[in-house]
């Protein structure tokens, strides 16, 4: 279950974890841009999944805070050490691709294979806790099921 609010409005700090569904219930409902940055990670999650190799995927920014209508979508995608970007669909392909995946998805993607370490992957997710305020925030982990 994801927690309350801050009284400014961000998730408190750590990494909070949710189901799919969990995550569109809590932040794609309300106003209608928020619905529509809910469509749009649904469909780029479900990409992300059916390319069989998706380990883990977190999001930050504007899209996990109370903020009526946030700006975008935040991602980092995990996938297995095996991941291969020329083996994939050309439909899938464009996930992985910043410019494109920001264009489809409203989103900023980034992307690394798990073999980076989780030394690397906490420096990272440590990065996407501070907000542009410069203060902590939470961040969310959503599982794939």
């Amino acid at each position: 279950m994801l927690p309350e609010f801050t009284q400014e409005g961000n998730l408190p700090v750590g990494i909070h974890q949710a189901t799919e569904a969990e995550v569109l219930s809590r932040f794609a409902s309300g106003s209608a841009r928020r619905k529509w940055l809910g469509g749009r990670l649904h469909d780029l999650l479900e990409i992300a999944k059916f390319t069989g190799k998706l380990e883990r995927a977190f999001l930050w920014g504007s899209f996990v805070t109370n903020k009526e209508s946030p700006n975008d979508l935040d991602v980092l995608l995990v996938v297995a050490a095996d991941f291969d970007l020329e083996q994939l669909r050309e439909d899938c392909r464009g996930l992985f691709t910043y410019a494109q995946a920001r264009i489809r998805f409203n989103a900023d993607v980034f992307w690394a294979k798990v073999s980076i370490g989780q030394e690397t992957l906490n420096l990272w997710l440590d990065t996407y806790q501070v907000g542009k305020d410069l203060r902590r925030r939470g961040i969310v982990e959503v599982v794939i099921l």
